[in-house]
């Protein structure tokens, strides 16, 4: 490539990456996110395959495991809390539980530093507007500065309004019918490294999944075509949540519990992402 100025467009796991290859091989590379700093926190991230032979090459797979979450398998168990089924790492290896278990925010943020010193980070911005002619993209900012790249990277979620832009009416979503509450709660002595999976009745269920911090990360779902409720203030969200779950057994009075203190939370729906083309060019 001859000209060398690339825009990447998200500072997570993938943005980051991108960021740390390309300004290794003599990119001039600016990372654009809409945060106002970088962000920790988020869910467990199961790091597999290639995914693990690219951060072994990254040189940082020693620092990922001295981060890992400390999840040694996944049991089944039943209203009880007793072992249906139980899929260890050391006997199975990669199965429900990874053989590397990291929270996001760890994972990124150990591509974000090293990256972030060669790379430039603009944070609490994003693309408002991308015009082409026939050398550069032409890329108008949220905050009104103007610059040109010779190439530009979406690395957002499925929610991305610049993919939106980029890609006009060619966002498909495919709703997996699964709708998903995400939260932390304390944990207790007896919780144990093996993360626990109960199903109830009517599509109903949860799996708790140990932490570093002596907290649970708590996934609990319904499996439900989409409604609205992603789009209620959070505190009803909770109450969608509480009003689903009260009656059920295993430790969802726990969960419920916990769920209603302070705790980052959020509830969205299983999606897909499906393009016609993930590229364009001028």
């Amino acid at each position: 490539m001859k000209n060398k100025k690339v825009l990447i467009t998200g500072a997570s796991v993938a943005g980051n990456t991108c960021a740390w290859w390309l300004s290794r091989q003599g990119f001039e590379v600016t990372v654009a996110e809409k945060a106002e700093w970088f962000r920790d926190g988020g869910q467990n991230v199961d790091v597999r395959g290639l995914a693990r032979d690219v951060l072994r090459k990254m040189g940082l797979e020693d620092t990922a495991k001295q981060l890992c979450t400390g999840e040694v398998g996944t049991d089944w168990v039943d209203e009880q809390n007793r072992t249906i089924a139980r899929f260890a790492v050391e006997d199975i290896g990669d199965g429900p539980t990874s053989e590397m278990e990291i929270m996001r925010g760890d994972i990124s943020r150990i591509i974000y530093e090293p990256a972030s010193r060669k790379a430039t980070y603009l944070f609490n911005e994003s693309i408002a507007r991308i015009e082409q002619n026939n050398d550069v993209a032409i890329v108008t900012f949220a905050g009104g500065r103007q610059d040109t790249f010779d190439l530009v990277i979406v690395a957002e979620g499925v929610g991305s309004a610049t993919r939106q832009m980029l890609f006009a009416g060619q966002n498909r979503m495919r709703y997996l019918n699964l709708t998903i509450a995400y939260f932390a709660i304390p944990g207790k002595p007896g919780d144990g490294q093996f993360a626990r999976q109960y199903n109830t009745v009517g599509g109903r269920g949860a799996t708790l999944k140990p932490g570093r911090d002596g907290k649970l990360r708590v996934y609990m779902g319904i499996y439900k075509k989409p409604g609205q409720e992603n789009r209620l203030p959070t505190a009803q969200q909770k109450q969608f949540m509480q009003e689903r779950f009260a009656h059920d057994g295993w430790e969802f009075p726990r969960i419920l519990e916990g769920m209603h203190q302070p705790t980052t939370f959020i509830l969205r729906y299983c999606d897909r992402l499906n393009l016609n083309t993930g590229t364009r060019a001028a």
